[in-house]
């Protein structure tokens, strides 16, 4: 018996030493195979990726209704944790080979210079080449225009597109009124203020200041948070200065204010048309967006209007003491600011632009709005059982699954990164514009909007101030100058208006 003991404890003892020979064994292999694919891992970041995306991506979009319809990218890729490798079955879990360690990639715990070796082919594992990336984006971009096309098709065009047509008029109907009120306000003003003929030029040039850092902040906003978000950021900024403007006293407090509200115009003003195209079928967009500038005209025609209604009544003024005084010019701004109003209320009840969703991966908001933009326009045509057919839509890949700070980072990392982001997509936006590709382009509408805002806006600010000195250059023309005239027993019973009498005797005289 006792042999027999001797024998089994030898025995384990013998089991024990080669599993641990065994395991140093599998940790020199590690080291060395990491060693190996440390050299080979800008070959493999250029060969690999696109040939298991591809396989990836007909993974995901070769599924029917059976399998969740394939909406989501990703749902092949969510069972990858559920198995274990095959050459992993039946071991311990001590003896477990893990998927790194064939990469080269050694465990946590095996020291510092197999975490050197494995954090490069981690790297390179986890991190794409970016002009691959850029052409997989641009690819999904392609796939999503010619879908997105075709279900705007299905969706028809009707009493959504309509309703929405006439809510974003409403908004660049107040932008068109704000421009027009500089040019109105600026003769009455100046008495006011006491303006001086620089300041009179300031206050003309303000607006479109605040206009082009507004065009240069709000687009790329826009591609981050949303159309219909950043139209009603844009509107509220445009009406809350607006309205402040009527009532500071100062110039300087006036003049800021201009500026502000210049910056909420100059975002309205491109967005209205980008998130009006995004629910327009190609052949409808031309049409209606040129009878969308029909409102731009309004505008300037409802101004014009309160204009000649309100700012010749100086009646409709008061003043507390000398320090505050509202006249009627201050009220025909006041009036102005109205329409964005309007606007941002009749806004808060249309959808997100569907396209931005799609941009974004968010395929779910995205169909149900395309949903609601079809049963709208059906029902409103007579064919309420008329259904949806769409089930699948194309959805771009995001650059931000390339970022994840975790669970544990704190709020200012994370919104640091968050801003830095949205200011890269916004330069990026900028630069992209003067690219190759685009420069040619980009130059010719240059030259063309230059031409045609210098011309516009110009005599629209120009033209008020202009006939004022043209009148007054009328009356001075009228003036009847009167030297050394003696009068005598005479009774005026006539107006002396525009008369001058110099160095004149008057004797006996009513």
């Amino acid at each position: 018996m006792d042999d027999d003991g001797r024998y089994r404890d030898g025995r384990q003892d013998f089991i024990r030493g080669a599993k641990d020979i065994a395991k140093v064994a599998k940790k020199q292999v590690g080291k060395k195979i990491g060693r190996g694919a440390d050299k080979m891992a800008d070959e493999y970041t250029k060969r690999s990726y696109k040939r298991f995306e591809e396989e990836d991506d007909d993974d995901d979009y070769a599924g029917g209704p059976g399998n969740d319809g394939g909406y989501y990218r990703n749902d092949s890729r969510a069972n990858d944790d559920e198995g274990h490798s095959d050459s992993t079955e039946g071991h311990d879990e001590d003896d477990e080979i893990y998927e790194g360690e064939y990469q080269g990639i050694p465990r946590a715990d095996s020291g510092k210079a197999g975490s050197i070796d494995g954090v490069t082919a981690a790297q390179a594992q986890q991190f794409r080449d970016l002009s691959a990336y850029e052409g997989e984006r641009r690819k999904d971009q392609e796939e999503l225009a010619q879908q997105y096309e075709a279900i705007l098709q299905e969706c028809g065009h009707g009493k959504f597109q309509w309703t929405l047509y006439f809510v974003l008029g409403l908004a660049l109907m107040a932008d068109g009124v704000e421009i027009f009120v500089v040019g109105f306000v600026l003769p009455s003003a100046e008495k006011d203020m006491c303006l001086s003929e620089p300041n009179k030029g300031m206050l003309g040039l303000i607006v479109y200041l605040g206009m082009m850092v507004g065009a240069f902040v709000w687009g790329g906003l826009a591609d981050r948070i949303g159309r219909r978000q950043t139209l009603l950021i844009s509107l509220s900024i445009n009406s809350v200065f607006a309205f402040f403007s009527s009532f500071v006293q100062g110039y300087v407090s006036f003049l800021f204010c201009r500026l502000a509200s210049g910056v909420g115009i100059g975002g309205s003003i491109p967005i209205v048309f980008s998130y009006y195209s995004e629910f327009l079928a190609q052949e409808k967009r031309g049409e209606h967006l040129s009878w969308l500038c029909m409102f731009w005209m309004i505008g300037g025609i409802y101004a014009s209007a309160m204009a000649w209604a309100i700012i010749p009544h100086y009646g409709w003024s008061f003043q507390m003491g000398s320090a505050y005084q509202f006249h009627s010019w201050r009220v025909f701004v006041l009036v102005c600011a109205l329409p964005s109003v309007a606007a941002i209320s009749a806004l808060t009840t249309m959808p997100e632009s569907p396209r931005f969703f799609l941009e974004n991966g968010k395929h779910d908001e995205a169909w149900m709005i395309l949903k609601q933009v079809h049963d709208t326009n059906m029902r409103a045509k007579g064919y309420p059982e008329r259904v949806f057919s769409v089930t699948t839509i194309k959805t771009v890949k995001q650059m931000d699954e390339l970022v994840d700070l975790g669970d544990s980072a704190a709020w200012h990392q994370k919104w640091k990164l968050k801003l830095t982001t949205l200011f890269h997509q916004v330069w990026s936006n900028f630069q992209a514009v003067f690219s190759p590709e685009y420069r040619r382009t980009t130059y010719m509408m240059m030259a063309v909007w230059f031409s045609m805002s210098f011309s516009y806006y110009g005599l629209t600010v120009w033209f008020p101030d202009m006939i004022k000195y043209l009148q007054k250059q009328e009356y001075s023309s009228r003036t009847k100058t009167f030297v050394k005239e003696k009068v005598e027993h005479v009774t005026f019973n006539f107006t002396l208006e525009n008369q001058v009498h110099r160095q004149g005797e008057y004797f006996n005289d009513k």
